[in-house]
C-alpha cells in the first residue's frame, strides 16, 4: 500500500536539503571555528572583487615591467580600502594587515632606485591578500603548502645531520615563504594560530643560532611547526566543499592556475633575494603596528 505521509515527509526533507544547498552556493559562509558567518554586503562584496581585479592587473603590469602604471594601480588600491566595510569579511588584524601591506609595497615602488624582485614580492603579497578577501574558503595561499612542506623536511634533515649552516639558509627560505602568505593568513585565519606560528619561527631561530646548535630543542619544535601549519592550511580537517564568496562567473580553475603562477614565481624570487644575500624577510607582527 502507498505510504502517502512517508513520501510527504521524503518531500519535505529533500526541499529542505535543496533550500540549504542553494543558500550556501549563494554566500552563506563559515568562519574557520565552524560558526556561521554574518551575511555580508553584497554591495562590499563587489567593493571587494574591484579591489582583487586591481590587484590582478598591477600583478601582470609588475611582472611585464609595466613599474609606472603598476604604481597607478597600487594608489588606485590605497584609495579604494576607505571605502569598503570590512565587517564580516576579515577581521581587524587581517584589515591591518592588508594596509601595511600596501603602505610597505608604497615604499618599494617609490623607491629612488626600484628592484624588481622586491616590487614582484610585494604584489604577489598584496595578490595573494585580496584574493583571500575574495576567496574566503578556497584562497590561493593554500596551494603554499608543498613550498612549505619543502622547507621544513629540508630544514629537519639538515638539524637531524647537525649541518647548522645549511639549516640557517634554509630556515631563511622558510621565513621567506612565510613572510609572503603572511598578510594572507591573518585575513583568513584567526590572530591567535598566526601568532603562534610567529612564536615558533622565534623559537627555531634562536634555536637555530645557538652555540651548539640546540638539535633536541629545534626536532621539537619543527614537529610543533607542522601542525601549526596543518591546522592554518586546514589539513587536519575533514574536506568540505568550497565555495567563493565572490564573482561566481570566475571559474575555480582559473583562480588554481592563477595561484600556481604565483607559486612559481614567489619560489623564483625567494631564490634570487636569498642569492643576493637577503637571507630572511622579516615577519611582522600586525598587533604591534595596529592602534593589517
Amino acid at each position: 500500500m502507498f505510504n502517502y505521509s512517508g513520501m510527504k515527509w521524503l518531500t519535505t526533507t529533500l526541499l529542505l536539503a535543496a533550500v540549504i544547498s542553494i543558500s550556501s552556493a549563494c554566500g552563506v559562509s563559515t568562519s574557520t571555528n565552524g560558526q556561521a558567518a554574518k551575511p555580508i554586503d553584497p554591495e562590499q562584496v563587489e567593493r571587494i572583487a574591484f579591489l582583487n581585479q586591481i590587484a590582478d592587473d598591477m600583478y601582470k603590469q609588475t611582472m611585464d615591467g609595466q613599474v609606472t602604471e603598476a604604481r597607478n594601480k597600487l594608489m588606485q588600491m590605497s584609495d579604494q580600502i576607505p571605502k569598503i566595510h570590512f565587517e564580516g569579511i576579515t577581521s581587524v588584524e587581517g584589515l591591518n594587515a592588508l594596509t601595511e601591506t600596501i603602505t610597505q609595497a608604497k615604499r618599494v615602488y617609490n623607491a629612488a632606485a626600484y628592484s624588481p624582485e622586491e616590487g614582484q614580492v610585494a604584489v604577489a603579497k598584496i595578490r595573494l591578500a585580496t584574493d583571500a578577501l575574495t576567496h574566503k574558503n578556497q584562497p590561493m595561499w593554500l596551494q603554499y603548502y608543498k613550498v612549505l612542506q619543502n622547507d621544513t623536511n629540508n630544514l629537519n634533515e639538515d638539524v637531524k645531520a647537525n649541518k647548522q649552516k645549511e639549516a640557517l639558509a634554509n630556515f631563511g627560505k622558510l621565513s621567506q615563504h612565510i613572510a609572503i602568505i603572511h598578510p594572507s593568513l591573518l585575513i583568513s585565519r584567526d590572530a591567535a594560530s598566526v601568532e603562534k606560528l610567529d612564536s615558533l619561527l622565534a623559537f627555531i631561530r634562536t634555536n637555530l643560532n645557538s652555540q651548539p646548535m640546540s638539535t633536541q630543542q629545534l626536532e621539537s619544535g619543527l614537529d610543533h611547526l607542522n601542525h601549526v601549519l596543518d591546522d592554518l592550511f586546514l589539513r587536519n580537517k575533514d574536506a568540505i566543499a568550497f565555495v567563493p564568496i565572490t564573482d561566481p562567473r570566475q571559474p575555480i580553475i582559473w583562480s588554481l592556475g592563477i595561484g600556481l603562477i604565483i607559486v612559481s614565481v614567489l619560489s623564483f624570487v625567494g631564490w634570487r633575494m636569498y642569492q643576493s644575500g637577503r637571507h630572511i624577510v622579516p615577519i611582522k607582527h600586525t598587533r604591534e603596528s595596529e592602534n593589517r
